[in-house]
Formats: structure tokens, sequence, C-alpha cells
């Protein structure tokens, strides 16, 4: 009776867990709307760019705000406008806004007047001061027209590719009933053990998934993926699932499109039809699966070939292939076709760095199937821009541009031409900056009680070097000033004056002093640390400039805002953290030793070549044999970097003014054109004026020939009068005889 009563006991478990699992399995199809296709429209990952905003006191000129409302797609109408529409009739424009929703900001549908006089925009009805353009659709990694797939017949499907595939992805595919219970336990402990209760999925499985599940990773859809597959199992032999898989499995991005099935895939890596693709190409392909992005032979050739060489290490413990074979294939080259020419996407190189970016924070299948919105800071206009001016440089280059309030990225441009090297120069990319690191040198000088008026001396020095050999830097030009100020020596950009006030402040003060603006690439602890000589990215400059013209904040730059799921939770936010790292007086006096550059120094060019007629700060760069050209500026409301050079890092010859800053100048000026000029915001508190005698920094008395207004941190700021040029009997005698 107890052995009867524990079948039926057991029979009723297992009915009830079936109908348990049928009604998950009913749920979950419900959800995902049968969603066959996996890479169909509902998985679509939409990248957009931030939503441009304007309305009272926007000092955007009529042109540049009508040429945002085409590129939105609004078309100019008769009044009343219609949703979508807009009426220019100087100096009024009149536009219906769609509206639209996002994390950070919305916009109700609405029809707003504006007038644009002196003072920029007034919004004279239509909702309050401050209106959005909806976020225009920057690029988008999957959906219905831009997934390339290409189907394969069975019989075109080489049997190393399953065999590799079955070896990589599921060595038990050939025995089991659709669920592997050892993977499942294996994958199950160590998920308990860390994190999550994912892994262990069969091929069987991930077919199940990928046509006709939601890929959001729930307990639910686990249970009706393992119901699914079991079904599956039964309804076709082992040859035809293995089929079915290998067409929609997804295998990479050829650009904003993906590619899924390994006939699409053995077109866009090897250029060849599948049934000619060798073993090492086979092995190439199933290592694929895992991590399309990671092992992307294009972008990570070592790491592809580490996983093809996984793959045929499995393939021969299997019995798959002979030893012979193994070491044969293992050793053969990666030769990739040519990549095809694509159309020209301004932007390319911001939507790789946000995809790169992604992937630290997401998993893969996320980024690429789970049809997230990504909302990113991007500016467009400003991103065709940077390309423009970036693809104009005679030598390769990269362009970085921020807001330096937030450090919100607006323009990206990683090199002259995305479809020639996806290589970006602005991120991934480390070079020697050379003088253009000199401003945190100066910055640690102030904050240690240093003045502008200090005198510094530049004269030729020998230093001990590595090995017991001299180091001996000169200054670019090779002529020295002897004594200089403080001010001059950043200006004129004086190797030798910056190593005596380095020498001074001492190389951990400056490093320190870097790092907390931003710096975070490794730093050398000696003087050569001051001109420049430890590697940094154009970004991470770019950015450690903000707290200059920021007030003094520490900016981490930024380029996607927020991230959200498909059924419109949101999965992340920007951080949007703002250290304070120096304080506004000595953040405006940087500025103000900066702007000299400008204006009298390294980058007066800026003006008398390139037409420059608004404040800016900034920096110039040149390292040694001319291998790298910087300027890094910024004016009050737009910071940008250039960096110019080969990426041989051979010596050419290149010059920070000569080549960057022309770069830097057609960009600002094409981004900043009809706004009026902004002056610099000053403190109220923190620093002190006070006209000096340049000959002796100190307080200019009635005799002295030369006078300058120089600023000071407050009690910084000299207390005595000049002794060269005082009155009186004495201060004759020696303006008679040129007494100092």
């Amino acid at each position: 009776m107890n052995k009867k009563l524990r079948i039926v006991s057991g029979l009723a478990l297992l009915a009830a867990a079936l109908c348990l699992a049928g009604l998950y399995l009913y749920a979950e199809l419900t959800l995902s709307g049968f969603a066959p296709g996996g890479l169909g429209k509902s998985f679509s990952t939409k990248i957009y760019a931030a939503p441009f905003q304007f309305g009272a006191g926007d000092l955007t000129p009529p042109d540049a705000l009508l040429r945002r409302l085409a590129r939105a797609g609004y078309q100019e109408q008769a009044l009343p406008p219609q949703p979508g529409g807009y009426s220019w009739e100087p100096p009024r424009l009149t536009v219906a806004l769609r509206g639209f929703t996002s994390p950070a900001v919305s916009q109700l549908p609405v029809t707003a007047e504006l007038r644009y006089g002196s003072g920029g925009w007034e919004v004279l009805s239509g909702g309050p001061g401050r209106l959005y353009l909806e976020p225009e659709l920057a690029a988008e990694l999957s959906g219905p027209d831009k997934v390339r797939r290409e189907p394969a017949e069975e019989a075109d499907i080489p049997e190393r590719l399953r065999q590799a595939v079955i070896a990589a992805e599921d060595k038990r595919f050939m025995s089991h009933h659709g669920v592997d219970l050892r993977a499942v336990a294996g994958a199950l402990w160590r998920d308990l053990t860390r994190k999550g209760l994912w892994g262990g999925s069969t091929i069987t499985q991930q077919l199940a998934k990928n046509y006709f599940l939601s890929p959001r990773r729930t307990l639910r859809r686990k249970l009706a993926e393992a119901f699914l597959a079991l079904y599956l199992e039964r309804r076709y032999d082992k040859r035809r699932i293995l089929t079915l898989y290998l067409n929609e499995i997804y295998l990479g991005q050829d650009g904003a499109v993906g590619v899924a099935g390994v006939r699409a895939a053995a077109d866009l890596y090897f250029g060849k039809k599948l049934r000619d693709l060798d073993l090492p190409e086979c092995a190439l392909l199933a290592g694929l699966i895992r991590s399309p992005y990671r092992y992307n032979p294009r972008r990570s050739p070592e790491a592809a070939l580490a996983r093809r060489n996984y793959v045929l290490k499995r393939m021969l413990a299997d019995g798959m292939i002979t030893a012979a074979e193994c070491a044969a294939a293992a050793a053969s080259p990666l030769l990739l076709a040519p990549r095809k020419a694509r159309p020209a996407d301004d932007n390319a190189y911001f939507i790789a760095e946000t995809v790169r970016r992604l992937l630290r924070d997401h998993e893969e299948e996320a980024v690429f199937r789970y049809g997230l919105t990504v909302y990113t800071t991007l500016d467009t206009e400003l991103q065709s821009e940077a390309m423009r001016t970036v693809g104009a440089a005679r030598h390769q280059a990269a362009l970085a541009a921020l807001a330096p309030s937030d450090g919100s990225v607006l323009a990206l441009a990683g090199g002259k031409d995305f479809g020639e090297s996806q290589f970006d120069r602005a991120t991934q990319a480390r070079r020697q900056p050379g003088s253009a690191f000199k401003p945190f040198v100066y910055g640690a000088a102030l904050e240690a009680g240093f003045t502008p008026a200090t005198f510094l001396s530049d004269v030729a020095r020998s230093y001990p070097g590595p090995g017991g050999r001299p180091w001996e830097p000169r200054n670019y030009d090779g002529v020295y000033a002897g004594t200089v100020t403080l001010r001059e020596a950043l200006a004129h950009s004086l190797n030798s004056a910056t190593l005596d006030l380095a020498a001074r402040v001492g190389p951990e003060r400056i490093a320190a002093f870097a790092r907390r603006l931003g710096i975070e690439s490794p730093l050398e602890n000696d003087l050569a640390l001051a001109l420049g000589a430890s590697g940094t990215g154009l970004l991470e400059l770019t950015a450690a400039y903000a707290p200059f013209g920021n007030g003094g904040y520490r900016v981490e730059p930024e380029l996607i805002t927020a991230v959200r799921e498909a059924d419109g939770s949101v999965r992340s936010y920007a951080k949007g953290q703002r250290p304070q790292v120096v304080t506004p007086a000595l953040a405006y006096l940087m500025t103000s030793l900066l702007e000299g550059v400008v204006r009298d120094g390294t980058a007066r060019t800026l003006g008398t070549a390139y037409g420059w007629e608004r404040p800016a700060a900034g920096k110039t760069g040149t390292t040694s044999g001319g291998r790298d050209a910087w300027f890094i500026g910024y004016t009050p409301g737009l910071l940008a970097g250039v960096w110019t050079g080969e990426d041989s890092n051979k010596p050419v010859g290149l010059i920070g003014a000569a080549d960057a800053l022309p770069v830097w100048a057609a960009f600002m000026k094409a981004a900043l054109d009809g706004a009026p000029p902004e002056e610099f915001a000053r403190p109220e508190e923190g620093l002190a004026e006070a006209v000096i005698d340049p000959a002796s920094g100190l307080l200019a008395v009635a005799g002295c020939p030369e006078r300058r207004k120089e600023l000071f941190l407050a009690g910084t700021e000299p207390r005595e009068k000049c002794p060269l040029h005082s009155r009186g009997l004495k201060g004759w005698f020696k303006r008679l005889f040129g007494i100092k």
C-alpha cells in the first residue's frame, strides 16, 4: 500500500510540475508576444543622442536652430504648424513640438512661439522657458532592417563546423534530450556560489530562447526554456535542431548591422561560402558564439585566436580531430576578408565607445539582444563637425569635446575615418602629452603658495639620468630667458623654467594634483613628469582640464546618461558625481594663466592666424621629434582636446601650435558660430589684484617704468613696494646710473 501511495504521489507531483511548467510557458510566450527570430524588432537596441535644449535665454543663432529642427525631421509649414512642423518669420519662430519622455527629461507635445533678439531667444507662449527637441536616433544595433541573416541549407553546413560548435557549446548535445542535467548541476553550483541562477543551457535551450522567449533572465523564462527544449527534441532530430541554431545564432556586428547565422558570418569574416570554410575558420566561428564582441577577430585578433585554439583543443579532446590536425589548425594565421566599404557614419566612433562602456556594466547578450534603449550625451551636430575637422587634418588625428560643467561628452572623433580604422585614438591610445601636461605642474605650484609673479630660472641644466647618463632637457627653440615669471614661463612653455618650478614643488605633489583632477594613467615619479613624459589618453587629459573652467569640480567623461529595459524600467543611470578638487579661486587663476597662452604665448596664432575673437584658455603640447601634437582648450561653455600624430609613433615634425591648434580652432569656431562671446566667471572670493613691477614682482611705485595688473590667490599677493624704482634721491641715483 505504501509503495502504491508513493507511486501515486510521485505521479501527482510530476503532473503538477508539468502543469506548472506549462503555465509558466504559456505566460512567458504570451508576455513575449511569440517573438520568433530572436533578433527581431522587439529585441532592437537603440542608442539615442541627447535631446537638444533651447528656449528662454538660449543663444543658439536662428540658422543653427533651424538646422537642428531639420535634423530632427521637422518641416517648415504655414501657420499654425502641425506636430513636427515649424514656421519661421524673423524674428518669430513657431514650432509644434512632438513631445517625448526619457529618464532624464521629458517634453510635452506643445506649440511654442519664440522670438530671437539681442539677449537670445524669448519664449512668448507654449510652455516654460526650457524646451526640448526629441533625441535623435544615433544607432540601432539590431532590428528588422538592421539584421543580416542568410539561412543555410543543412547540406551546406560543413561537418567540421557542426563538430566545432558542439565541442564549444554543448559537448553532450548528441546524447541529451534537450536539457543536460550534469551541465545544469555544475552551472547551478557555480552560480549559487557567486550570483544568479543562470548557465548550463544546451544548444536546444538556446534555440528555444532565441526563437520563442523574451531574453530577460528570469526563473520563469528558464523553466519555459527547458520545457520548450524537451518539446523541440521530440519534434526534430539533432541535425535539424543544430541547423536551426546555426541559422539563428548572433555572431557579431557589421557597423550598425547585426549578423545572424553562420552563412552571413562566413561572408563577413572570411569572404567565403559556408561550405568552403576550413577547420581553423570553423573553429573561429564556433568560438565567436560565446561572445561575438570579445572574440571579434577584427577588434581583438589575439583573443579570437586564443578562443579558436581553445575550441580546437576541445575538438581534439572529444576525438573529433587528430593531434596533427589540431596542431596544423592552431598554427594557421588569422586570414580575414577585407572589410567591405560602408557609407560614412559620423557617429561611429562615439557609438563604438558607447558599446564598450555598455559592456563594462551589462552582459553582452543584453547589449545586443535585449531591446535596450540607451540615452547618451551625443550632440550630433558637433559630432559631424568633429569628424569633418579631424578628417581635414594632414596627419592622423582625434578630437574630444565635452561640456566642462559636468563632463558630458558631446563629440568624439577617434580618427579620420572609422571605415578604415576602428581604433579610437581618443579613448584607446595612450601617448605622451608633452607640454599639454604643464598646467598640472603650475596648478600644483599655485596650491603650494607660488604666484604668477614668482621668478623662475630659465637656463640650460643637466640632471642625473638613468644609468648614470645626464639628462639635458632643452627649451623647444633653444633660447633661454634667464629669469622669467611663472606666468611667462607657462605662456611660452619654457621647459627649463618649468623644471625649475617642478623641482621646487616636487613630482609627488604634481602627480597627486593631476590625479585629483582626473589623470588616471600611470605617472612617473621624477622631473620628466613635468614635461609630459607619462602617457595619457586624449579624453582623459581633456576632462582633467575641466576643473580649471568649471570652478574647481572634477568631472568624469560621461557618454551614457541612462539605459532603459524593453519593458520601460530603467536599468542604470549616470553617476553624475562632481567632487570639488580645487578652490574656485585657484581654478580661475589657472584659467587666467591659460588665457595668457592664447593671448601672448604659444597659442597666440589662434587670434592672429585663425581669426579667434572670443575668450579662450588652453595649452599646446609637442613631444620629442614632433611625434605628437596637442591642444587642449576651452571657453566658458565648451571644452575640446585635439591630438595629431601617426599611429606608428614615428617622428614627423609636428607642432602643437601648427598642427593641433588649427583643428581645434576650426571645430570650436563652427561649434560656437553665431553665439556671442562669453567671459569666464570670476569668483567673488579668494582672489586679490595688485599692480606690480614686472622687474621686481613687487608692488609698483610711481617711478616704475613698467606696471602690470596681476592676479593672486588671496593672501599670496605682494606686500612690499618695488625697491628698484623707489622715489627720492636714492631712487633717482639708481635710475641715473642704471643700478638695480
